[in-house]
């Protein structure tokens, strides 16, 4: 009870909020999603110059972010300490001088005082902007309660040299670390940093005469004698480098040579991988640092790690009564952390290539911690250029796409690639006879094959990779993990479409939805209400099951059914299908199953990845499964979004956050305690579950509206921003 009083209090001291005072406030101005417009980086270090200065100096390691857009869009955040605060009217001013808007003069945009609730991706309206341009921007609210609040400090923001209306992003960050553990043996010293990441090594020697070589072994695992491991399974990386002294008191920075398996396009399957921008260099994933034949006396402060990755802004936490589920959240937290090195979402160290089917997860588990969306838009953006292979993974990129609408409240994606993303549902290859997709043939549409952007065809099916992970699956022309992912794609649109205003696509295809899901249950299901693999088969996987759960398709009168074939097949699924199988098991109304299978410890499991040495997501459930796995692969996971969006049941009703849903299905955790990053504020929630009678106490941001669901309660209560207590019976 100690360890868990402590645990709760240390967790509700991080609820605090910018001003501990009762002011009513705007702050966290956004252009296109970006917060940090105002800050420089140098060499991907962050620096206290002003981005005035930044614009006076001629160097190519400097970095701000850039703006793509002629027509940005502002967000903001609002403070208040009252119940029911809603945003009723805004004024935006944008300027192109401090002295300007520090006046409160916007010469290039005073929009007035609108009459909008609107604080997220709200568009500019002014004068044309000009590339490579500095330009200063601050905002004021009118509320609910009447009252008015001053202007924030103005935030600055500069053009990019083109307004090609890419996706801004903020520069690859770069944070230096010593070690946490120094262990020494002999001439040899082993440098433990507590974690995996993808980092550049300097380390400072002394040397007496300057003719010896000291030779560096970085790695992600260890060998049987503690030492950094020189012969690591799968693709689990080491590098050797020799440093040869030079006389005296030197700091050597390793050079980490590219690996042309994930920097040449030639090399491996054909995909266009992530490379390394210049200003920052290339990186290798370690943990471990082995200096071998160095006599002099190694120190903590001499040995130095400089790690990768995207600014994370604002950070979700959690933490509840089972402590194998916080070593998985934790893991999912740093997972998402550590894989951002490249600025975008790849599949890991062995290739580096956006994959659809990993950006859909990193994509949601990354929206779990961080309010930064501009890495998974930008990630999204490659996916309409470089796009792979599987038929499913094509179809999912209408879920990403809407998932970036529904977070941010920003259609400016949606609007930009409309007909891309309308070719990605595969419309063109519906069967009008049977309203199935007959997948996995080649493609003789050439107009479609240059929309997708893909060197692939045919197209083929995947079900779930590795091969060795589809639980037997029995392939034919309609597969029925394809039917499902095709229905959620023409659903996924029809929504997309009605956003944008075109009501005859919106009916259009959520009539081709509907007819697909009849089709569906009619020709795939079973007398034992279970779905068989394909019209080919009578065997009914574990995927062919849970897939049409997650997406929607299945009839709840099954649920109870397939739940009961989940349940005996297990985790008989991948790292990437165990997103579905936690969907599914959530959906048919099961969350201390759920929570079992999040906090399992067999070898199919995360807690499994985190006894094995891994600090960061692995490729698949261990090298048994999967020979090349690699041990730095966000599409492992899933926990991370699965936390957030169903254990604690916080999902976007509205685009942008105006509206969420809190629907927590704890199950048998006695308390837990989350903070979710939104575009309007932090969501925080607090659950004590014990006794006969849960508490459920909640903190919602101003300008948003909450409709709260609990177990057991037959009406679903709407409540406004501020606290909020309720109680269900267990």
């Amino acid at each position: 009870m100690e360890i868990r009083a402590l645990s709760i209090v240390m967790f509700l001291l991080s609820f605090s909020t910018v001003n501990c005072s009762n002011d009513f406030y705007v702050y966290n101005l956004a252009t296109d999603m970006i917060r940090e417009t105002d800050v420089v980086f140098d060499g991907g270090f962050r620096t206290k110059m002003s981005i005035e200065e930044y614009l006076e100096q001629d160097n190519d390691m400097l970095r701000i972010a850039e703006i793509h857009s002629r027509n940005p869009r502002f967000s903001w955040m609002i403070a208040s300490s009252k119940n029911n605060t809603y945003q009723r009217k805004y004024r935006i001013l944008v300027a192109s001088s401090k002295s300007l808007i520090d006046s409160e003069q916007g010469d290039l945009w005073d929009s007035g005082l609108v009459e909008d609730s609107s604080s997220v991706a709200v568009k500019y309206d002014g004068a044309p902007l000009n590339p490579s341009t500095l330009y200063y921007w601050k905002v004021m609210v009118v509320d609910s309660h009447g009252r008015k609040s001053d202007f924030s400090p103005a935030k600055a923001f500069v053009t990019a040299i083109d307004f090609d209306n890419y996706t801004s992003v903020l520069p690859i960050e770069k944070e230096a670390q010593q070690p946490e553990r120094l262990v020494s043996k002999g001439s040899t010293v082993l440098a433990d940093f507590g974690k995996d990441a993808f980092s550049q090594f300097s380390i400072r020697l002394n040397s007496l005469v300057g003719c010896d070589t000291v030779v560096v072994h970085l790695g992600e695992d260890l060998d049987s004698l503690g030492m950094v491991n020189k012969e690591p399974k799968g693709t689990i990386r080491y590098r050797k480098i020799n440093i040869p002294l030079s006389k005296g008191y030197v700091k050597y920075t390793t050079v980490i040579e590219p690996d042309a398996m994930n920097t040449d396009p030639n090399a491996g399957w054909g995909g266009m991988p992530v490379l390394m921008p210049g200003y920052i260099g290339e990186v290798l994933p370690f943990r471990y640092a082995q200096i071998d034949n160095y006599d002099g006396i190694a120190r903590y402060n001499n040995i130095t790690r400089s790690i990768t990755f995207y600014p994370m802004g604002e950070t979700g936490t959690f933490t509840s009564s089972d402590t194998i589920l916080n070593q998985v959240w934790e893991l999912c937290k740093y997972s998402m952390k550590a894989t951002s090195f490249g600025g975008l979402f790849v599949d890991g160290d062995r290739e580096r290539v956006t994959y659809e089917g990993d950006v859909y997860i990193n994509q949601l588990s990354y929206y779990a911690v961080s309010d930064q969306y501009s890495i998974a838009r930008a990630s999204l953006e490659r996916l309409m250029f470089h796009s792979t292979w599987p038929t499913e993974w094509f179809l999912q990129t209408l879920e990403i796409a809407y998932n970036d609408y529904l977070y941010t409240g920003d259609i400016s994606f949606l609007e930009r690639y409309y007909e891309q993303l309308k070719l990605r549902t595969f419309r063109t290859l519906h069967d009008d006879e049977d309203n199935l997709l007959h997948s996995g043939k080649e493609i003789s549409d050439e107009y479609l094959l240059l929309g997708l952007h893909t060197p692939f065809n045919p197209i083929r099916d995947i079900v779930d990779w590795p091969q060795g992970e589809r639980d037997h699956y029995v392939f034919g022309e309609c597969n029925t993990s394809v039917q499902a992912y095709y229905y959620k794609a023409l659903d996924v649109f029809s929504k997309i479409a009605a956003a944008l205003g075109n009501h005859y696509d919106a009916r259009q295809f959520s009539r081709l939805a509907s007819l697909n899901r009849e089709a569906i249950n009619r020709r795939f299901v079973n007398l034992d209400g279970l779905y068989v693999d394909s019209e080919m088969s009578q065997h009914s996987s574990l995927h062919a099951n849970m897939y049409p759960v997650a997406m929607g398709v299945a009839d709840k009168a099954n649920y109870q059914k397939i739940l009961k074939l989940l349940k005996q097949c297990g985790m008989a699924c991948s790292v990437y299908g165990a997103q579905f199988m936690l969907d599914a098991v959530y959906e048919c109304g099961d969350p201390d199953y759920a929570l079992d299978l999040m906090t399992d410890t067999t070898n199919r499991s995360w807690y499994d990845m985190i006894r094995r040495g891994s600090t960061i997501t692995m490729e698949a459930w261990g090298e048994q499964f999967k020979k090349n796995l690699d041990w730095n692969h966000a599409w492992g996971a899933a926990p991370g979004n699965i936390i957030a969006r169903r254990l604690m049941g916080i999902t976007p009703l509205e685009p942008g956050f105006s509206k969420v849903s809190i629907k927590p299905r704890v199950g048998r955790l006695s308390y837990a305690l989350i903070q979710q990053p939104t575009p309007r504020g932090m969501i925080k929630m607090d659950i004590n579950n014990e006794g006969g009678k849960a508490k459920v106490t909640v903190e919602i941001p101003p300008n948003m509206t909450a409709e709260i669901d609990l177990p057991g309660v037959a009406k679903n209560e709407v409540v406004g921003s501020g606290k909020w207590t309720f109680y269900y019976k267990r």
